[in-house]
């Protein structure tokens, strides 16, 4: 277990970020306007704004450590820098791709409808849709070509620190 998980304040930010961003998702499934199901639209909204915070690469903005800076670790540490933010454009497309599913699901009625009767049943429908559009976008050439620049400037990286 990393330490950070017995930093209190860390745990309790944590899950304050957590519980907002639950509180969220069940506004926008049940409705803003009250008991009225929500439209994919607004699903995939609500679900959209924690993706970017999530997947968004800001802390990649920062130089390469000071202690380990030479001609080479500043180019491979620019060409990690542009693999990582690839990788998390690319996750959050495919977290974005789960939510679409999931909000799309939800939406559905009548018989082909999924049957959602529990938070069990909803977070099934959730990992179904994630599993789904990971699947998808695994299989693409550009999700490859983007883990393997992602490894490669990593060995690169390691290899120019040593």
């Amino acid at each position: 277990m990393t330490p950070r998980f017995d930093d209190p304040l860390f745990l309790q930010r944590t899950l304050s970020e957590f519980s907002q961003g639950f509180a969220a998702l069940a506004g926008a499934v049940q409705g803003h306007g009250g008991p009225a199901p929500a439209t994919p639209e607004t699903l995939l909204e609500s679900l959209a704004a924690g993706y970017k915070r999530v997947f968004a690469p800001a802390a990649f903005a920062a130089a390469a450590p000071a202690a380990t800076r030479t001609a080479g670790s500043d180019a491979a540490w620019v060409r990690y820098q542009r693999a990582t933010m690839r990788s998390a454009e690319l996750a959050s497309a495919i977290a974005l791709e789960a939510g679409r599913r999931f909000a799309e699901a939800l939406a559905q009625s009548g018989p082909q409808a999924p049957p959602i009767t529990s938070l069990r049943e909803l977070h099934a429908l959730w990992i179904e849709c994630g599993e789904a559009a990971y699947g998808e976008a695994a299989r693409r050439e550009e999700f490859a070509a983007a883990q393997a620049e992602l490894v490669m400037a990593l060995v690169e990286l390691r290899a120019v620190q040593a």
